[in-house]
C-alpha cells in the first residue's frame, strides 16, 4: 500500500414502490382502528388534522397494492432494484461490487442476512458484504465502514444500501389495536416504503466529481430513555404474549423526540464541522431529512442564528416523499444532484439523528 486512498461518489439510486400516497389516504391502505379503544379512537381522530399541519408530509409510498393489500416487494427486491440503477449510472456490472453494505431497521428474515440475499437478487457470486442494523443514522455509519476500508486499500468498489419496509408494521392487521397507544400510530403519519443506494470508488486523488470528506457517528444516548422502539427481539419472543400486550408494536415518543431532536441535530453538526476541521461558512448545503415541519422550520432559523448558515441552504425532500429512514438521506442527495443544486466547488454537509436510543452522525461530499 503506497498511501491512503480517497473516496468518489460514483452515482446513487433510490428505488420508490408504486404510486405516491396523499396524507389524506393512507388509512385507505394501511385500513382503520375500527377495535382500538375509544380514547384512543378519539384521540386519534383530533391529532390526526394536528399531524397533518405539525408533520408536514404531503404523501409517502408503500409497496402494497391497493387494491388486494398484498405486499408487492421487501427489503431485498427494493434494495437490488436501487443498487441496479446506481451501477447503471457508475458503469458498473455488478460482478465488479468487491463489498456490499447494508443496512435496515427491520430485516427480511432473521437469517441469513438480508445483505446475502441481496447479494443472491443481484447475481453477485462472490463479495465482503456486512449487514447494519440501525435507522436514521444507519447511513453515516455504513459509510464510516465504507471509507475507511476504502482508504485502506481493503476494496476498490463498495456499494452502501438502505431499505426501509415501513408499512409492514403500520398496516391496521398488523396491530392489537386494544392495545394501540398514540405512540404507535403518530408513525403511520409520516412514516415511507423506499430504498437507496450509493456507489463508492477508491481514487489515488478524486480530481472530478464528489469526493467523500469526512464521516461521523456518535452515541449520545447513554443515559437516555429510547425515544423509538419495537420491543420484539430475544428479550420477549413469546410471539402470542408478546401480541397480547402489544409490545410488538412499532412506537415513538414523537414528543420528547421533538424536545430534544433539535439539541440532538445542532450537536451533530457542530461536531461534524469541528472533527472535520473546517469552519461553518465553508458549507454550501446543509442535508436534513426531518420527518416534523416544526422541526424543520426552528432548525433553519436556529441555523442561520446560530452558525451564519441561512435558510435557503438548507435541503430535504422528505415533506414531499415520505420519511424512510436513513433512505431519505440518500434520496435527498440524489435529488439535489439530478436537480443541479449541489454545483462544481460547493460542499454539502448531511446530518442525522436517531431517536431510538440518540444516536447522531453526518458526512461531508466537496463536489471537485
Amino acid at each position: 500500500m503506497t498511501g491512503l486512498k480517497e473516496v468518489e461518489v460514483v452515482s446513487t439510486g433510490v428505488y420508490l414502490p408504486g404510486n405516491p400516497i396523499p396524507f389524506d389516504e393512507l388509512e385507505s391502505v394501511l385500513g382503520k382502528f375500527e377495535q382500538a379503544p375509544p380514547a384512543v379512537k378519539r384521540m386519534e381522530g383530533k391529532l390526526r388534522s394536528l399531524a397533518k399541519g405539525l408533520i408536514g408530509v404531503e404523501s409517502v409510498y408503500y409497496a402494497i397494492d391497493p387494491q388486494t393489500g398484498r405486499f408487492t416487494e421487501n427489503n431485498t427486491t427494493m434494495a437490488a432494484k436501487a443498487i441496479r440503477q446506481a451501477l447503471d449510472r457508475a458503469g458498473l456490472a455488478a460482478g465488479e461490487v468487491d463489498c456490499l453494505l447494508y443496512g435496515n431497521a427491520l430485516p427480511d428474515m432473521q437469517t441469513p442476512p438480508t445483505s446475502t440475499l441481496i447479494q443472491e437478487e443481484l447475481g453477485i457470486e462472490k463479495c465482503a458484504e456486512m449487514e447494519l442494523h440501525s435507522n436514521c443514522s444507519a447511513i453515516s455509519k455504513l459509510l464510516q465502514i465504507a471509507q475507511d476500508s476504502i482508504r485502506l486499500g481493503r476494496y476498490r468498489n463498495v456499494v452502501v444500501a438502505y431499505s426501509q419496509m415501513s408499512s409492514v408494521y403500520l398496516r391496521a392487521s398488523y396491530y392489537n389495536q386494544e392495545k394501540v397507544g398514540t405512540e404507535s400510530f403518530l408513525l403511520r403519519w409520516f412514516l415511507s416504503d423506499a430504498a437507496s443506494a450509493i456507489v463508492l470508488k477508491a481514487r489515488d486523488k478524486v480530481e472530478q466529481g464528489l469526493k467523500l470528506e469526512f464521516v461521523d457517528n456518535q452515541s449520545i444516548g447513554g443515559k437516555k430513555k429510547p425515544g423509538m422502539w419495537l420491543n420484539l427481539g430475544t428479550r420477549n419472543f413469546d410471539l402470542p404474549e408478546a401480541y397480547r400486550t402489544g409490545d410488538h408494536h412499532f412506537c415513538q415518543d414523537y414528543r420528547t423526540t421533538n424536545d430534544i431532536g433539535p439539541a440532538c441535530f445542532y450537536e451533530a453538526f457542530e461536531r461534524l464541522i469541528d472533527r472535520s476541521g473546517l469552519q461553518y461558512a465553508d458549507v454550501d448545503h446543509v442535508l436534513a431529512t426531518l420527518p416534523s415541519k416544526k422541526l424543520w422550520e426552528y432548525g433553519k432559523l436556529t441555523f442561520d442564528q446560530k452558525y451564519g448558515v441561512t435558510a435557503d441552504k438548507w435541503f430535504g425532500n422528505a415533506d414531499k416523499l415520505g420519511y424512510a429512514g436513513a433512505s431519505s438521506v440518500i434520496i435527498a442527495l440524489d435529488e439535489a444532484l439530478k436537480s443541479g443544486r449541489f454545483k462544481r466547488g460547493q460542499r454539502l454537509s448531511a446530518v442525522v439523528f436517531e431517536s431510538s436510543k440518540w444516536m447522531i452522525g453526518g458526512f461531508i461530499i466537496k463536489y471537485v
